[in-house]
């Protein structure tokens, strides 16, 4: 499911309606008007709604619509447009593939990359063109790093949007490609059982740090019925790993009306219930910047009583 762009208003079209450039600066002071790009205003109510995500899809519309000939919004930006996670920030710059380029150009606002736009690689978004989720997913990995690239496969996997098979001859196509070893690792690496960046971020964590490999998502009940999936689970220890990100309190998708009180009030009645299960010895919490931490995370799973298959396990040098 694609993410939708606010409407912006060219310039030209309050040109046209009566007003000058004088009186666009006059709304833009007053509050009125947010401009996304060079020529292109929302409603500054509006742009003050939306999230980062929704900014900056924005902004690519708004810069895409205005160029010349077959390019396709790629890269980054249709990860922003397809709803892919971001492991950090969003860029500054519009990503495209552009088919008449033999290199890379860029500025501050547009990052042109050559390549070719098979028919089935792109459809149509908003009436431009966008990489295909896997072209998109494939593209990514090979311009970033084996966790970065683990997190977008994670994420097409367990959204249903990504189709292995295609991203490998995607990647057949490229043997030159610098990151290709570590992209190939990363798909191999990926499963579908990850439901956030957060978790996809652990799981390599855990891999770097030489502990075994959990189940994910595995469901838990007792008597009283459905206690829910946990993340993370290691029936051999019978400990159970719980990733605690930030939307969990705050994003309503999550909350369902609650206050955050009340959802940490509740997780942790479904803790408790979890701890009484005869199989679970333990349920070890972790939040973000954990999982970004191998470390301190391998810390807290070896405090609990889950040992290491490899303590020597590295990630390869180049992923």
């Amino acid at each position: 499911m694609t993410t939708a762009p606010a409407l912006a208003v060219r310039s030209s079209d309050f040109i046209a309606a009566g007003l000058d450039d004088r009186s666009l600066r006059r709304l833009r002071e007053r509050g009125r008007l947010a401009r996304v790009v060079p020529g292109a205003y929302v409603d500054a109510d509006l742009w003050g709604r939306l999230s980062d995500r929704e900014r900056y899809v924005t902004r690519v519309h708004s810069t895409v619509s205005r160029l010349q000939g077959p390019v396709a919004i790629s890269h980054w930006s249709a990860a922003a447009v397809w709803g892919f996670p971001v492991p950090d920030a969003w860029p500054e710059s519009v990503q495209v593939v552009d088919p008449r380029r033999a290199s890379s150009n860029s500025i501050p606002t547009l990052h042109r990359r050559p390549g070719i736009l098979p028919p089935d690689e792109v459809v149509d978004w908003e009436g431009l063109l966008v990489t295909t989720p896997s072209r998109t997913a494939a593209d990514l990995a090979l311009i970033s790093g084996f966790t970065d690239a683990v997190v977008v496969f994670d994420h097409c996997l367990f959204k249903g949007v990504l189709d292995p098979a295609i991203v490998r001859g995607l990647f057949d196509r490229r043997r030159t490609a610098r990151r290709r070893r570590s992209a190939l690792a990363a798909l191999d690496f990926s499963r579908a059982g990850a439901a956030s960046p957060g978790e996809s971020f652990s799981r390599v964590a855990l891999a770097s740090r030489g502990f075994p490999e959990p189940v994910l998502q595995a469901p838990f009940a007792d008597h009283r019925g459905p206690i829910g999936l946990v993340d993370f689970w290691w029936p051999e220890r019978g400990i159970v790993g719980e990733f605690d990100g930030d939307v969990k309190y705050t994003d309503p998708r999550y909350t369902r009306g609650r206050t955050a009180a009340e959802v940490v009030t509740e997780e942790k009645r479904r803790q408790a219930r979890l701890r009484a299960v005869p199989e679970v010895r333990d349920v070890v919490r972790w939040d973000y910047s954990v999982a970004r931490d191998p470390d301190e995370l391998a810390r807290r799973l070896l405090a609990a009583g889950l040992p290491r298959v490899n303590p020597r396990a590295r990630l390869p040098r180049w992923s």
